[in-house]
Protein backbone atom coordinates (compact mmCIF):
# COMPACT_ATOMS: atom_id res chain seq x y z
CA UNK A 1 0.00 0.00 0.00
CA UNK A 2 1.22 3.48 -0.85
CA UNK A 3 1.15 5.70 2.21
CA UNK A 4 2.26 8.89 0.51
CA UNK A 5 3.35 9.96 -2.96
CA UNK A 6 5.71 12.93 -3.14
CA UNK A 7 6.61 12.35 -6.79
CA UNK A 8 4.10 14.91 -8.08
CA UNK A 9 5.44 17.56 -5.69
CA UNK A 10 9.04 16.75 -6.65
CA UNK A 11 8.28 16.82 -10.39
CA UNK A 12 6.48 20.17 -10.01
CA UNK A 13 9.38 21.59 -8.00
CA UNK A 14 11.95 20.52 -10.57
CA UNK A 15 9.80 21.85 -13.43
CA UNK A 16 9.54 25.17 -11.59
CA UNK A 17 13.31 25.40 -11.07
CA UNK A 18 13.97 24.58 -14.73
CA UNK A 19 11.39 27.14 -15.86
CA UNK A 20 12.85 29.79 -13.58
CA UNK A 21 16.39 29.06 -14.84
CA UNK A 22 15.24 29.39 -18.46
CA UNK A 23 13.48 32.67 -17.73
CA UNK A 24 16.59 33.86 -15.88
CA UNK A 25 18.77 33.06 -18.89
CA UNK A 26 16.38 34.89 -21.20
CA UNK A 27 16.31 37.94 -18.94
CA UNK A 28 20.12 37.87 -18.72
CA UNK A 29 20.34 37.98 -22.52
CA UNK A 30 17.86 40.87 -22.66
CA UNK A 31 19.84 42.81 -20.06
CA UNK A 32 23.04 42.19 -22.02
CA UNK A 33 21.46 43.55 -25.20
CA UNK A 34 20.13 46.61 -23.39
CA UNK A 35 23.32 47.50 -21.54
CA UNK A 36 26.11 46.29 -23.82
CA UNK A 37 24.30 47.39 -26.98
CA UNK A 38 26.34 44.96 -29.03
CA UNK A 39 24.62 42.07 -30.76
CA UNK A 40 27.77 39.97 -31.18
CA UNK A 41 28.73 40.24 -27.52
CA UNK A 42 25.27 39.03 -26.63
CA UNK A 43 25.45 36.19 -29.17
CA UNK A 44 28.80 35.02 -27.76
CA UNK A 45 27.44 34.92 -24.21
CA UNK A 46 24.16 33.35 -25.36
CA UNK A 47 26.20 30.52 -26.93
CA UNK A 48 28.34 30.15 -23.80
CA UNK A 49 25.40 29.79 -21.37
CA UNK A 50 24.01 26.47 -22.69
CA UNK A 51 27.54 25.14 -23.21
CA UNK A 52 28.30 25.85 -19.56
CA UNK A 53 25.05 24.28 -18.35
CA UNK A 54 25.51 21.11 -20.40
CA UNK A 55 29.13 20.81 -19.26
CA UNK A 56 28.05 21.29 -15.64
CA UNK A 57 25.50 18.47 -16.06
CA UNK A 58 28.36 16.28 -17.28
CA UNK A 59 30.42 17.18 -14.21
CA UNK A 60 27.44 16.38 -11.98
CA UNK A 61 27.05 13.00 -13.64
CA UNK A 62 30.71 12.23 -12.94
CA UNK A 63 30.27 13.30 -9.29
CA UNK A 64 27.17 11.14 -8.91
CA UNK A 65 24.86 14.05 -8.12
CA UNK A 66 21.22 13.57 -9.04
CA UNK A 67 19.01 16.28 -10.48
CA UNK A 68 16.91 17.78 -7.75
CA UNK A 69 15.76 21.21 -6.63
CA UNK A 70 19.01 21.97 -4.82
CA UNK A 71 21.32 20.85 -7.64
CA UNK A 72 19.30 22.75 -10.26
CA UNK A 73 19.42 25.83 -8.03
CA UNK A 74 23.21 25.43 -7.94
CA UNK A 75 23.27 25.37 -11.75
CA UNK A 76 21.36 28.67 -11.79
CA UNK A 77 23.94 30.23 -9.45
CA UNK A 78 26.75 29.00 -11.68
CA UNK A 79 25.14 30.48 -14.80
CA UNK A 80 24.98 33.85 -13.08
CA UNK A 81 28.70 33.70 -12.38
CA UNK A 82 29.34 32.57 -15.96
CA UNK A 83 27.65 35.67 -17.28
CA UNK A 84 29.69 37.87 -14.92
CA UNK A 85 33.01 36.30 -15.91
CA UNK A 86 32.14 36.32 -19.59
CA UNK A 87 31.21 40.00 -19.57
CA UNK A 88 34.48 40.95 -17.89
CA UNK A 89 36.51 38.94 -20.42
CA UNK A 90 34.50 40.17 -23.42
CA UNK A 91 34.67 43.82 -22.39
CA UNK A 92 38.43 43.54 -22.06
CA UNK A 93 38.70 41.90 -25.48
CA UNK A 94 36.51 44.51 -27.16
CA UNK A 95 38.46 47.32 -25.47
CA UNK A 96 41.62 45.86 -27.02
CA UNK A 97 39.82 45.77 -30.39
CA UNK A 98 38.96 49.45 -30.01
CA UNK A 99 42.64 50.14 -29.33
CA UNK A 100 43.46 48.68 -32.75
CA UNK A 101 44.40 45.07 -32.06
CA UNK A 102 43.37 42.45 -34.59
CA UNK A 103 40.75 39.96 -33.31
CA UNK A 104 43.22 37.23 -32.33
CA UNK A 105 45.65 39.58 -30.57
CA UNK A 106 42.74 41.34 -28.83
CA UNK A 107 41.43 38.00 -27.55
CA UNK A 108 44.84 37.01 -26.24
CA UNK A 109 45.73 40.38 -24.67
CA UNK A 110 42.24 41.10 -23.36
CA UNK A 111 41.95 37.71 -21.67
CA UNK A 112 45.48 37.90 -20.27
CA UNK A 113 44.75 41.30 -18.69
CA UNK A 114 41.69 40.14 -16.73
CA UNK A 115 42.31 36.41 -16.28
CA UNK A 116 43.85 36.87 -12.83
CA UNK A 117 40.89 38.86 -11.55
CA UNK A 118 38.35 36.45 -13.04
CA UNK A 119 40.15 33.40 -11.62
CA UNK A 120 40.50 35.03 -8.19
CA UNK A 121 36.83 36.03 -8.12
CA UNK A 122 35.66 32.56 -9.08
CA UNK A 123 38.03 30.80 -6.68
CA UNK A 124 36.83 32.92 -3.75
CA UNK A 125 33.25 31.86 -4.47
CA UNK A 126 34.37 28.24 -4.77
CA UNK A 127 36.20 28.59 -1.45
CA UNK A 128 32.91 29.58 0.18
CA UNK A 129 30.84 26.71 -1.26
CA UNK A 130 33.38 23.86 -1.33
CA UNK A 131 33.55 23.23 2.45
CA UNK A 132 29.79 22.60 2.48
CA UNK A 133 30.52 19.36 0.60
CA UNK A 134 32.09 17.98 3.80
CA UNK A 135 29.26 18.92 6.17
CA UNK A 136 27.69 15.87 7.76
CA UNK A 137 24.18 15.19 8.97
CA UNK A 138 20.93 16.67 7.69
CA UNK A 139 22.57 19.92 6.54
CA UNK A 140 25.08 17.93 4.50
CA UNK A 141 22.30 15.90 2.92
CA UNK A 142 20.31 19.02 2.07
CA UNK A 143 23.10 21.31 0.86
CA UNK A 144 25.74 18.81 -0.29
CA UNK A 145 24.33 18.43 -3.81
CA UNK A 146 23.97 22.18 -4.17
CA UNK A 147 27.54 22.78 -3.03
CA UNK A 148 28.92 20.22 -5.49
CA UNK A 149 26.75 21.70 -8.23
CA UNK A 150 27.83 25.27 -7.54
CA UNK A 151 31.50 24.31 -7.43
CA UNK A 152 31.21 22.25 -10.64
CA UNK A 153 29.31 24.94 -12.52
CA UNK A 154 31.76 27.62 -11.34
CA UNK A 155 34.74 25.61 -12.55
CA UNK A 156 33.02 25.06 -15.88
CA UNK A 157 32.03 28.74 -16.12
CA UNK A 158 35.62 29.79 -15.43
CA UNK A 159 36.89 27.51 -18.18
CA UNK A 160 34.26 28.79 -20.58
CA UNK A 161 35.05 32.43 -19.74
CA UNK A 162 38.83 32.15 -20.18
CA UNK A 163 38.96 29.61 -23.02
CA UNK A 164 35.72 29.51 -25.02
CA UNK A 165 34.77 33.20 -24.91
CA UNK A 166 38.17 34.39 -26.25
CA UNK A 167 38.03 31.73 -28.96
CA UNK A 168 34.65 33.01 -30.16
CA UNK A 169 35.68 36.66 -29.80
CA UNK A 170 38.77 36.04 -31.95
CA UNK A 171 36.67 34.95 -34.93
CA UNK A 172 36.51 37.80 -37.45
CA UNK A 173 32.80 37.28 -38.21
CA UNK A 174 31.95 37.63 -34.49
CA UNK A 175 34.56 40.26 -33.62
CA UNK A 176 33.25 42.65 -36.25
CA UNK A 177 30.09 44.73 -36.25
CA UNK A 178 26.95 44.11 -34.34
CA UNK A 179 26.51 47.55 -32.83
CA UNK A 180 22.86 47.92 -31.92
CA UNK A 181 23.12 51.70 -31.68
CA UNK A 182 22.32 52.04 -35.37
CA UNK A 183 19.23 49.86 -34.96
CA UNK A 184 17.76 51.62 -31.92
Amino acid sequence: DVLGDQSVFIENSIDEVVSTALWGGLFAILVLILFLRNAWTTVIIAIAIPLSVVSAFGALRLAGVSLNVMSLGGIALGVGMLVDNSIVVLESIFRCREEGDDPVEAALRGTREVAGAVVASTLTTIAVFFPIVFVEGIAGQIFGDQAITVVSSLVVSLLVAVLFIPMLASRPFLAGGGDLGSLV
